[in-house]
């Protein structure tokens, strides 16, 4: 199987995706379809033979056009603004004719006729998509909210038609005398209108990952021989010497060579202080380089760079439907076929229990349920939300894979954290030294011990050759160097046997190490010749922002765990240092997972938060996993939302936007539905018995294009969240 992306056009709501996506399950040789009306693209999931050509064919006999192509689809161009610009001209005209001074300009029939020459272009040109969709309706029995408007116009118009070309039989079925061209106008005019407004606010809502598709430069510095030429992008191939200059962008992803400078990384990781870089220090695609040229190795380019794997992230977290929306696509399959039932009782409703004139008022009432009913809002609802939230999410350096993901963020009651990588930096320090014998100094014994762990690659080792060097220590070379697996290391040096490492390593080699201390940290005992010199306990730091981060989610009444696999007193202590109630040491990959399986069977909504292989089985078991991006790839593709560098309160952000995100949500469904539903009885003229009420179809169209554009406005207040969120 392989996956297929696609943009598709002409959608107008909910049910135009469902209806792409039913066809297109009959097709031989697709197993999946996922149609996403907010952002006019689809993913299929097919045979490796077949070709996209046959998926953009099925489309097209659904009525709408597809396409391959990169990034998002833009239809709001200026000239797409001409339309509704000639159409709602046209209207006005129509309208002066039909309702203001140029009423009486004109005999009847020649002012009739004048409306019919106005009114036939917007209906036939700018209207025929509407008209396309009653073909489509009575081919396949398929209905979107273009067949409701279609309908709607199309009555409105032949009616209008009729009346103008055949008066005197009009008179003798009894059909009123009043044609409803200025209608046709204003409603053609305010759908698109209001498509259009609805296009700049989705567009609006886009603007993260068209700001990532930006980013990227077009060209590379390659060297060529013995010099530096500037090459194509997609020329550039792993390994390649790739030099960037001052103020230019990273061209892919790689590891510096030679120079030093400061990267501005904040299109990757959200924070806005350049991050100085050195030799072999990893740079990524889309980042600026500061003050200084820097050479570097090409290690990944094309699709496999950071900054490809991210907007492939956010464009596919953006195609993927919540639950919330599923049910929302359900209610719109169902929704036009009643309301083309409801419009139809309305008419005869009218027609044989209503005041005169009969025709007039029964042919009114049924366009205007037919469009104030339109279900674009519903379709708008959940995935313009989806798409903002997303959007701004990974500016911050926070990839959510989609609508799904940020409905089960809303709904974790319990977030379990691996300790190292985690909360801590993952980078081990000499936290203290202990000498056990009144003639040795620290730094004659630091000396003796680096001159030993130099030849180690161990992190211990790492980090006491570090702290010997801030010590201002400069190692020596052993004799001899022996690394004993698991345990520790044997060396020789100035003719003296030493070994380093656990106790229990020193008691198999008949040193007696019963020393015991109530310090947290990993134990690294000394001896030499038998005797044992000192303990070095070496740590891992907690991040700064460990401590907040707990608190704002006990706040947000989320239980945190710490589940680690170091040892229980290291983990207590890290436990008891933020304030984290419950803990687990000693623990195994699978053990982890156990326990997010049993706090699942206890009722709780569980995320996990960790960084490496080891943490991977618990990633995919829990109901959320977080995945910190600066750990493995095996952790971060087991993940529904990855951290891309490793800021620990953003964990505290993806909750609270999840929360945000699915209150937006539901407010745009209650918008929905008070437009689609509410308004519906109204419209068919439920309340003119009391109150005399009546529904224009132009009203209607008025608030059915307002219904859009209030749904896509509230998406878009989740722009501004981090910026009255976001806390230090």
């Amino acid at each position: 199987m392989k996956n297929v992306s696609l943009k598709i056009e002409g959608m107008t709501c909910a049910s135009c995706a469902l209806n792409i996506e039913k066809a297109l399950a009959k097709v031989e040789g697709i197993k999946t379809s996922t149609v996403n009306f907010a952002t006019e693209s689809g993913t299929f999931e097919v045979s490796d033979n077949l070709n996209a050509e046959v998926i953009i064919s099925s489309i097209e006999k659904q009525g709408y056009s597809a396409f391959e192509g990169e990034g998002p689809s833009d239809n709001t161009s200026s000239a797409e603004l001409v339309r509704p610009i000639v159409s709602m001209l046209l209207a006005l005209v129509v309208f002066y004719l039909a309702m203001g001074p140029g009423k009486n300009q004109f005999t009847k029939q020649v002012n009739w006729y004048l409306q019919l020459v106005l009114i036939t272009p917007v209906f036939f040109w700018i209207g025929h998509r509407f008209q396309k969709a009653i073909w489509i309706f009575l081919r396949t029995g398929i209905s979107t909210m273009n067949t409701l408007v279609g309908f709607g116009t199309a009555a409105a118009y032949y009616y209008s038609l009729f009346i103008t070309v055949a008066p005197e039989k009009a008179v003798k079925l009894g059909m009123n005398m009043h044609v409803y061209y200025e209608a046709v106008g204003f409603i053609i005019s305010f759908v698109f209108l209001g498509k259009f407004f609805e296009e700049k606010a989705k567009k609006k809502a886009r603007k993260e990952l068209d700001n990532l598709l930006r980013v990227s430069t077009k060209s590379a510095w390659v060297k060529r021989g013995d010099e530096f030429q500037e090459v194509p992008l997609e020329d550039v191939v792993k390994g390649d010497v790739i030099r960037v200059r001052p103020g230019e962008k990273i061209p892919v992803d790689g590891k510096i060579l030679e120079g030093e400078s400061e990267i501005d990384e904040s299109m990757l990781s959200g924070e806005p202080l350049p991050v100085l870089k050195g030799k072999d220090a990893q740079v990524f695609a889309g980042t600026i380089n500061g003050y200084s040229v820097i050479t570097f190795k090409a290690q990944k380019v094309g699709s496999d760079t950071m900054l490809a794997g991210i907007i492939k992230f956010v464009e596919t977290a953006q195609q993927n439907k919540a639950p919330i929306q599923l049910l929302a696509d359900k209610i719109s399959s169902y929704f036009v076929p009643v309301v083309l039932v409801i419009a139809v009782l309305t008419f005869f409703g009218w027609y044989f229990f209503g005041p005169e004139p009969l025709w007039g008022n029964a042919l009114s009432s049924m366009i205007a349920v037919l469009v104030i009913a339109c279900p674009c809002a519903l379709g708008l609802a959940t995935p313009t939300a989806v798409v903002v939230a997303t959007g701004v999410a990974s500016k911050r350096g926070l990839l959510i894979g989609g609508g799904e993901i940020i409905e089960k963020g809303d709904g974790v009651n319990t977030i379990i954290f691996d300790k190292t990588g985690t909360l801590t930096f993952g980078k081990p320090f000499v936290k203290h030294v202990n000498l056990f014998s009144e003639k040795s100094n620290e730094r004659d014994f630091l000396q003796e011990v680096s001159s030993i762990e130099s030849f180690s690659e161990h992190p211990l080792s790492r980090a006491i050759l570090e702290y010997a060097k801030e010590k201002g220590v400069k190692p020596g070379f052993p004799e001899s160097f022996e690394v004993v697996s698991g345990k520790g290391i044997k060396a020789k040096l100035n003719g003296l046997e030493y070994f380093i490492g656990s106790s229990r390593f020193l008691n198999e080699n008949n040193i007696v190490c019963s020393y015991e201390t109530d310090q947290s940290g990993s134990q690294v005992f000394v001896a030499r010749e038998g005797e044992l010199l000192g303990l070095i306990i070496v740590d891992d730091k907690v991040k700064e922002q460990a401590r907040p981060t707990i608190n704002k989610l006990k706040e947000d009444f989320v239980t945190p765990w710490l589940i680690s696999g170091d040892n229980t007193k290291t983990v207590s202590a890290v436990a008891q240092e933020l304030g984290i109630p419950e803990y687990v040491g000693n623990c195994l990959p699978i053990d982890k997972a156990s326990y997010v399986e049993r706090l699942k069977s206890e009722g709780k909504k569980v995320a996990m938060i960790g960084d490496g292989i080891n943490d991977a089985p618990a990633l995919a078991k829990a109901d959320l996993s977080i995945a910190m991006g600066t750990g493995t790839d095996v952790a971060m593709d087991a993940s529904d939302v990855v951290i891309i560098d490793g800021d620990i309160s953003k964990v505290d952000d993806f909750i609270r936007l999840s929360r945000k995100t699915m209150s937006i949500i539901k407010q745009n469904l209650f918008l929905s539905f008070v437009y689609n539903t509410l308004l519906i009885p109204v419209a068919a003229g439920a309340f003119y018995p009391l109150f005399n009420w009546t529904f224009p179809p132009v009203l209607a169209s008025v608030a059915m294009g307002l219904s859009s554009i209030s749904v896509v406005t509230n998406s878009l207040r989740i722009n501004g969240f981090f910026n009255g969120t976001r806390r230090s």
